[in-house]
């Protein structure tokens, strides 16, 4: 097996930059496909423009090649494809493809709006081994009167993060022990932070973008994991909540809804509403023996379910069926 990495090394690459390392890195792949023994190319694109042009570029190449191609669509962008569905270029593009795997059934439904007529599997994502094994013993649920409700995202509208300042004021005005984990950067931040200083939320914590030893402590600091995210693949945030334990409030969104089990993980809703987020949240603050058992249910689901060997056993399967040519 061969990995190959094709894309950005770089946040501030130059335009020249980008076209020669893209030059470099078309002619690499071709080189591999035409003196390399492989079978099967695997290609991790978004359904988004430059992604999808790219990597729609390789399994042209790929299948000119005659080799086999798996394309497993990790993001999907909802403006692109709203631009997709006017053209049939993805179409003819993508039914070159051996398979599709998405995140979530919702993702097959809307390949099948795009003209992709192959075959089509829905699979997960792991957990990172890092957050597994911090989380392999599931810290207790909290003694103190303090409450800390955690939100772990890129800093931008979509991800719902108004609607979580919004449900964390109006929970606070209720119980004043609550406190709020801001986990993440991007270009909402400052005004985040200056809504806060005008709503009067002066205790919110923005810890800005957390990895490693420091998203393992805010996931342990957090009493219940909170993301109103607008829409979504299948955000892994939510998993690593999962894998910790945490009590999830969530909107119904992507590849949750395949997987989540409402009541048992937390609670999923089909809304924007803070006031709905925070009667849901209530629930959770107030029930602490409701929260012990959505802990414990969570932190062994996702030893069941979130490992890398679970995940890469289900690949091998697809890879197997589509080498095959079974349905």
């Amino acid at each position: 097996m061969t990995y190959f990495t094709i894309g950005s090394r770089a946040d501030d690459e130059g335009l020249l930059c980008t076209a020669l390392r893209l030059i470099r890195d078309t002619c690499h792949f071709a080189r591999c496909l035409r003196t390399g023994r492989y079978d099967l190319v695997h290609l991790n694109p978004s359904i988004g423009s430059k992604a999808a042009m790219r990597d729609g570029m390789l399994l042209l190449m790929s299948k000119l090649f005659r080799k086999r191609a798996v394309v497993f669509a990790h993001g999907w962008y909802d403006e692109f494809e709203s631009k997709l569905r006017r053209s049939r270029v993805f179409a003819m593009v993508a039914n070159r493809a051996d398979a599709f795997v998405v995140l979530g059934s919702e993702f097959v439904f809307r390949l099948r709006l795009l003209g992709y007529k192959g075959r089509a599997y829905i699979h997960g994502v792991p957990v990172d081994d890092e957050l597994l094994s911090d989380a392999a013993t599931p810290a207790p649920l909290t003694t103190r009167r303090e409450f800390t409700i955690l939100f772990l995202a890129r800093l931008i509208e979509s991800k719902g993060v108004y609607e979580a300042l919004e449900t964390y004021r109006l929970l606070k005005s209720k119980y004043s022990f609550l406190r709020l984990i801001v986990a993440g950067d991007g270009p909402e931040l400052e005004p985040m932070r200056s809504r806060c200083a005008s709503t009067g939320l002066e205790d919110v914590t923005f810890t800005g973008h957390v990895a490693g030893e420091k998203k393992c402590a805010v996931f342990r600091r957090a009493d219940v994991y909170f993301f109103p995210s607008h829409s979504e693949g299948l955000p892994i945030s939510v998993l690593e909540a999962i894998t910790y334990g945490l009590p999830v409030v969530t909107s119904k969104v992507g590849g949750l809804t395949d997987f989540f089990l409402d009541g048992q993980m937390g609670f999923m809703r089909q809304t924007r509403d803070p006031a709905e987020f925070a009667s849901i949240l209530e629930r959770i603050i107030c029930d602490r023996p409701l929260a012990a058992r959505i802990r414990a249910f969570n932190h062994q689901y996702a030893a069941d379910h979130f490992t890398g060997s679970r995940i890469a056993g289900g690949l091998e399967r697809i890879y197997q069926a589509v080498l095959e040519g079974a349905d």
